[in-house]
C-alpha cells in the first residue's frame, strides 16, 4: 500500500512540476523525488537480501518504473510501475491512448528479459540526469530499474544517451503490448 501511495504522490509531483516554466520547482521536486527513490531503493535492497522471494513484502518491490511528464504541447504524460511479483500499474494522464488507472500482470520472463537487456546495454553506467537548464518546455522521462537489488533512476530531458532512449522504447513496447484492466 505504501508503494501505491508513493506512486500516486510521485505522479502528482510530476504533473505539478513537469514544465520548464517551473524549472526551479521541477529541479527541486526531481532532486527530492530522486532522494526518496534512492532511499526507498536502499531500503528495498537491504530487505531483498533477507526476504523470501515469494513473500508479500518482496512482491511489493518496484523493479521497473517509467514516468513521462507533461509539456505545453501534446506530450504523453503517464506513470507506469512494475512490481517484483509481476503486478503492473498504469496511470494515463494526458495525450495517451489509455487515460485513467489500469492494472495488469506481466510475466516474470518479460520482466527479466527487459531488465537483462537494459543491464547489458549499460543502464547502470548512464548519467543520473540528462538536462540543460537553458532549454525550455521539454518533458522529462524518468526511468527506474531495480535489477537484483541494484537500483538506478535516470532523468532524461535533453540530449539523452541513446542507451536510455532504447531502454525507454523497450518499456514503452511493454506498456503497449500489455493487456490492461481498468481500475475505478
Amino acid at each position: 500500500m505504501k508503494n501505491i501511495t508513493y506512486t500516486l504522490v510521485l505522479s502528482m509531483l510530476l504533473v505539478t512540476f513537469g514544465c520548464k516554466s517551473r524549472k526551479q520547482n521541477t529541479d527541486s521536486a526531481i532532486d527530492s523525488q530522486t532522494q526518496r527513490i534512492e532511499n526507498k531503493a536502499s531500503e528495498e535492497n537491504a530487505a531483498a537480501e533477507s526476504l523470501d522471494m515469494e513473500s508479500e513484502e518482496f512482491a511489493e518491490m518496484i523493479v521497473i518504473s517509467l514516468s513521462k511528464t507533461p509539456c505545453f504541447g501534446v506530450c504523453p504524460s503517464f506513470n507506469f510501475t512494475v512490481f517484483a511479483n509481476g503486478t503492473a500499474q498504469y496511470q494515463g494522464k494526458e495525450n495517451v491512448k489509455l487515460k485513467g488507472n489500469y492494472k495488469a500482470k506481466i510475466s516474470k520472463n518479460e520482466i527479466n528479459q527487459l531488465l537483462n537487456e537494459a543491464s547489458s546495454m549499460g543502464y547502470f553506467s548512464l548519467n543520473d540526469k540528462y538536462d540543460n537548464e537553458f532549454v525550455t518546455d521539454l518533458p522529462s522521462t524518468i526511468t527506474f530499474l531495480n535489477i537484483s537489488g541494484k537500483a538506478k533512476k535516470v532523468v532524461c530531458r535533453y540530449e539523452c544517451d541513446d542507451r536510455i532512449k532504447k531502454v525507454n522504447k523497450m518499456i514503452d513496447a511493454l506498456i503497449e503490448n500489455t493487456k490492461w484492466e481498468s481500475v475505478e
